[in-house]
């Protein structure tokens, strides 16, 4: 996996400018990743209902000349999705491009001493499972790459238009005149308590007259000074 490694290197690189190109090595990466898949089944189905055991030569004879047709095509179509994302990425790996295509496992290999079908296929399914993850592990790299360059975009463009935002409002709204400060009212002076009237003097008590005697008595006392 030669090839996808140095996509993802090369992609890293990349300036923001070209994110369209991105998303179309996260597109094609994935696309890999799901051809991978859909091997796997076709091998997968063999497992479950293996049939006729074939010959000790190869596994055509073992999973059937309909299921070896249909991994031959997918092998096809790998490489195919493989050129197409080395030239989108520009990598120069192109050139290794037929030592790169063996993500799918077809029915045409030989088999190993003492080798059959299912020990073909389950070795088929192993090495395809680990092919779409790491294609999947690819794809996620790159598309982590595009969603950072997407918040940083995202963020300058926000920050650019709060500054023109600012700048505009600056030179159209006209500065306020500071109203002109009233003064201040003077304190009223404190007034002056008035002075306390003096109390009115009492009266003195009158005495009273001696009481003059009784006319009867008076005569009496005549009368007795005569005699």
């Amino acid at each position: 996996m030669r090839s996808i490694e140095d996509v993802v290197t090369e992609v890293g690189g990349w300036s923001r400018d070209r994110s369209g190109e991105r998303d179309l090595v996260v597109v094609k990466l994935d696309a890999l990743a799901t051809n991978c898949g859909k091997a796997i089944e076709v091998w997968q189905h063999y497992l479950d209902r293996p049939g006729t055991a074939g010959d000790r030569w190869t596994a055509l004879s073992w999973v059937g000349p309909e299921r070896a047709k249909t991994l031959h095509e997918l092998s096809l179509r790998a490489g195919d999705l493989l050129r197409e994302l080395l030239t989108v990425a520009g990598s120069d790996t192109i050139r290794f491009l037929a030592y790169e295509n063996n993500m799918i496992e077809t029915a045409y290999r030989q088999f190993s001493p003492g080798e059959t079908g299912p020990d073909m296929a389950r070795v088929s399914i192993d090495r395809m499972n680990a092919s779409r993850a790491y294609l999947k592990s690819a794809s996620d790299r790159v598309r982590s790459i595009v969603l950072a360059e997407a918040r940083s975009g995202r963020k300058t463009s926000a920050s650019a238009v709060r500054k023109s935002a600012g700048k505009k409002a600056a030179k159209t709204t006209p500065r306020k005149k500071a109203a002109p400060k009233k003064a201040a009212p003077k304190k009223a002076a404190p007034k002056k308590a008035a002075p306390k009237k003096a109390a009115p003097k009492k009266a003195a008590p009158k005495k009273a007259a001696p009481k003059k005697a009784a006319p009867k008595k008076a005569a009496a006392r005549r009368a007795k000074s005569r005699r």
